[in-house]
């Protein structure tokens, strides 16, 4: 049995303005804030190895849980976030120019190759949450905190449910239902005994600890 503990990142200047981040954004003043409050909760909570995206925001959400749980941080690209066209990052949802190139990322998302440009679709988040998944399996440890993203939470989540055989309309409606709240933790469990082996979903986005 393993025990897995999905967050997302602290809040960042992006998040607050709307705009698509950057591989570098930090977390704001706020997002600090709700981080610590995440790392005192997680000093009451047992867990053996601490996992986070290489992008800055959920590094430096995992450095505070690690300074205050004495955890070694493990950075591991999987669980980066989506990656959206280079020149839209940094910038608001709705300038101009980014709206007319999200409507043509949009209009490819479903089709395996094609693409605005240097952006991931929905064949490559689901491929990546798939060796995500299988990553996890293969380590040793039982419990593990992983900070992540969002929209990649939202991706596992629907490859627990699917797997290989997720389709784009179905990754729609969880996309649509499913949200994350920044620090919100995910509860996951992952039972070998079944036949076959099977994900559950325990807890969805617990933000408790931000009050």
């Amino acid at each position: 049995m393993k025990r897995i503990y999905f967050v997302r990142h602290g809040i960042t200047g992006g998040n607050e303005i709307n705009a698509y981040q950057k591989l570098d954004t930090p977390l704001s003043e706020k997002g600090r804030s709700q981080a610590n409050f995440l790392a005192e909760r997680f000093s009451k909570i047992t867990f053996d190895i601490l996992i986070a995206s290489t992008m800055e925001r959920a590094q430096e959400t995992a450095r505070i849980i690690a300074k205050k749980t004495g955890h070694d941080l493990i950075s591991e690209a999987l669980f980066h976030e989506i990656l959206r066209p280079s020149v839209v990052r940094g910038q608001v949802h709705t300038d101009t120019e980014v709206m007319e190139a999200m409507r043509v990322v949009k209009s490819y998302w479903k089709e395996e190759g094609k693409k605005h440009s240097d952006e991931e679709n929905f064949y490559d988040l689901k491929n990546r949450a798939i060796k995500a998944l299988d990553y996890l399996i293969s380590r040793d440890e039982e419990i593990m905190v992983v900070v992540t993203h969002g929209t990649t939470l939202k991706m596992i989540i629907a490859v627990m449910m699917r797997g290989k055989n997720l389709q784009p309309d179905f990754w729609d409606e969880i996309d649509q239902f499913f949200f994350p709240e920044n620090t919100g933790i995910t509860w996951v469990e992952y039972d070998n005994k079944y036949h076959p082996k099977r994900w559950q979903l325990i807890t969805w986005n617990d933000h408790a600890h931000l009050g």
